[in-house]
């Protein structure tokens, strides 16, 4: 059975007056991917934002390998072994491919370690390596993407953190996304995926929950998911 790498345990979380999360429990597992659906304003970008610790819950523990995380500081939870590819991808745009990357591995003193990571995303994502030298703000979104993608795995994270990866990207790169994702896990990487596109999500999630308003009201498997005719109304068109 595989362990638990993530809890969440009863979190309320707060944006200034607005109660956002409202006692919500959850867990991810070893190994899984596991995708977080709901519709715009569910609360879906502030539960990664609490497991990151970029907003502090006023209610209940977030939980990393049995160490309680939710009142460290950020920087301390991506020492942790979290990674966390925020919406809007957030990459440095005047600095090259190549020095985002390097940020990325912020944690590592180790050169050849640095060069070992890189090569890993320029494997991963090969038109980040025909790119390397050009500015990030002059990328594609979907290179933008890619970039944010590959700068998260520059620090070896344990859990990735995934915030619409494929917002507002053509099809074929949505495609290649999501076998990026499921690459990713198939090398043993766990990953919490919040996505619009509820439909792509499911279908390679082991789990998943469904969050409305700041609370889950919904929980199974990928496919129990897909099927569910309350999912087909709301999520699936």
């Amino acid at each position: 059975m595989n362990k638990t790498i993530l809890e969440i345990n009863n979190v309320d979380t707060y944006y200034g007056q607005i109660h956002a999360l409202k006692n919500i429990s959850f867990e991810v597992k070893e190994g899984e991917i596991v995708s977080l659906i709901g519709s715009n304003g569910a609360g879906k970008t502030t539960t990664l934002k609490t497991i990151s610790s970029l907003l502090k819950p006023a209610k209940g523990e977030v939980i990393l390998k049995e160490k309680v995380i939710s009142r460290i500081p950020s920087h301390l939870v991506a020492e942790g072994g979290i990674a966390h590819v925020p919406e809007g991808r957030k990459i440095f745009p005047r600095m090259t491919v190549e020095e985002n990357l390097e940020m990325g591995g912020f944690r590592f003193k180790d050169i050849n370690k640095t060069k070992k990571n890189m090569d890993y995303a320029f494997e991963l994502f090969p038109r980040l390596q025909e790119r390397r030298k050009q500015k990030g703000g002059t990328l594609s979104g979907g290179e933008q993407q890619m970039l944010a993608m590959g700068r998260a795995l520059m620090s070896e994270p344990s859990l990735l953190l995934l915030d619409e990866p494929s917002m507002g990207l053509a099809p074929l790169l949505v495609e290649l996304i999501f076998q990026s994702i499921q690459k990713l896990n198939s090398e043993g990487i766990t990953i919490l995926l919040v996505e619009q596109n509820a439909h792509k999500a499911l279908k390679i999630a082991h789990r998943g929950y469904v969050l409305q308003t700041g609370s889950i009201v919904l929980t199974g498997t990928g496919e129990e998911l897909l099927q569910n005719n309350m999912v087909k109304e709301a999520y699936l068109g």
